[in-house]
């Protein structure tokens, strides 16, 4: 995997919630809990790319920070997305037989 590649799976959703919202706002993990009900953990493991954020983390979110929870959701999926075009996608056209109308 060249540079480029890790560089654009470094960007988790995780990573943008930390760099532009919690360092944005100077708010801690544990503030972010106690204002939204979160739990710190999975707050913690979602800046730790170790876990997506859910439709409920995103509405969440959302209403914190004024925003719509779609923006949420949509970094997750196109984080998702990317994963897969970038580690999975010549053996998912490798097994898959187009269809051809």
């Amino acid at each position: 995997m060249n540079r480029e590649q890790q560089a654009i799976l470094a960007s988790t959703p995780g990573r943008i919630l930390q760099l532009e919202f919690l360092e944005g706002f100077q708010l801690s993990q544990a503030e972010l809990s106690k204002r939204t009900g979160i739990p710190r953990s999975t707050i913690n493991e979602i800046i730790k790319g170790k876990r997506p954020i859910t439709a409920e983390t995103a509405f969440t979110l959302g209403t914190f920070f004024g925003m719509s929870p779609q923006f949420w959701l949509n970094l997750q999926s196109q984080y998702d997305l990317r994963r897969v075009q970038l580690e999975k996608s010549a053996q998912i056209r490798a097994r898959v037989r187009p269809l051809v109308a």
